[in-house]
């Protein structure tokens, strides 16, 4: 884990292509070129480079912006705001899980004839699963996923409310004819068929109208510095791969996303097929073509 010091070196060394790279960011947040401010953002990406490295599940959830508005997903995995919380939506889900919590003697306490009665809640802020922070930038989410890969923690994909019905409607009748099989042979050809239907039938899970999402950044990220997917018919994580493993540097990421045009301008095809390659093994396996 990189300390204080060597953090903002490295990213004060980057600045200038930070804001090259992502001109964006300026036209909504006319402070991103203030030398002061970008100090502030650099500071506050420390911190939840520092937080998501101790993350209290060792484990940070990928997707939609509106993950971070989910009530139940809120309850459960907690928010960052290592600098506070950015939405107004999450904030009242924060404290209404700490009310619950504060008001729940179960949870609240655990009896000591419990299976685990040294088992507590994770956080529900400061430390957990959910990315929602106040003086957000691209330094600042590249921040959370380095931090959480540096520690070797897992990343796991949360479905958006519309996502899961259509996941459902896709293959819910298929879950219980080929779950045994899959419990029992691991990721079989129909599983990862239902996957990579499911992900061409859902292109603006990686791009919108602006460009890529961040969800497509991560991605990048998991594949440049060793992390493997892992498919369910509940779940896709991510996970450090076995062996030595090359520790992530800022430098390394921005210049990866340079290479394949990420932005200024975006080269969709390319991008594509390298996240393609990560999840399926096979760079036409996405977007040839999207089917919506």
């Amino acid at each position: 884990m990189l300390n204080q010091q060597e953090f903002i070196r490295q990213l004060f060394d980057l600045k200038d292509q930070y804001r090259e790279d992502n001109e964006w960011v300026g036209k909504w947040q006319e402070t991103w070129n203030d030398p002061v401010v970008m100090t502030r953002f650099i500071e506050a990406a420390y911190n939840l480079y520092r937080a998501t490295a101790t993350n209290a599940l060792h484990l940070t959830l990928l997707g939609g912006t509106e993950i971070r508005l989910d009530k139940s997903l809120v309850k459960a995995f907690g928010v960052t705001a290592a600098n506070g919380i950015q939405d107004a939506q999450t904030k009242l889900w924060v404290e209404n899980a700490i009310y619950s919590r504060k008001h729940n003697a179960q949870a609240a306490r655990v009896g000591p004839n419990s299976r685990n009665p040294d088992r507590v809640p994770a956080p529900v802020t400061g430390s957990g699963s959910i990315l929602s922070e106040q003086r957000w930038t691209p330094i600042l989410n590249d921040s959370l996923i380095l931090g959480a890969i540096t520690a070797g923690q897992t990343f796991v994909l949360a479905f958006t409310p519309e996502e899961q019905l259509d996941w459902d409607r896709m293959n819910g009748a298929k879950v219980n004819k080929t779950q045994v099989l899959a419990a029992r042979f691991g990721e079989t050809p129909a599983l990862k068929n239902a996957w990579k239907a499911f992900l061409n039938d859902h292109p603006k899970m990686f791009f919108d109208n602006f460009g890529p999402r961040v969800f497509t950044r991560e991605l990048l990220g998991l594949k440049w510095f060793g992390y493997k997917p892992e498919f369910s018919w509940h779940q896709l994580g991510f996970f450090a791969g076995s062996g030595a493993r090359q520790m992530p540097s800022f430098q390394t990421y921005v210049d990866k996303l340079r290479a394949v045009h990420f932005q200024n301008p975006c080269d969709k095809t390319r991008i594509t097929a390298e996240i393609s390659t990560f999840l399926f093994n096979d760079a036409r396996a996405l977007g040839n073509p999207w089917t919506k």
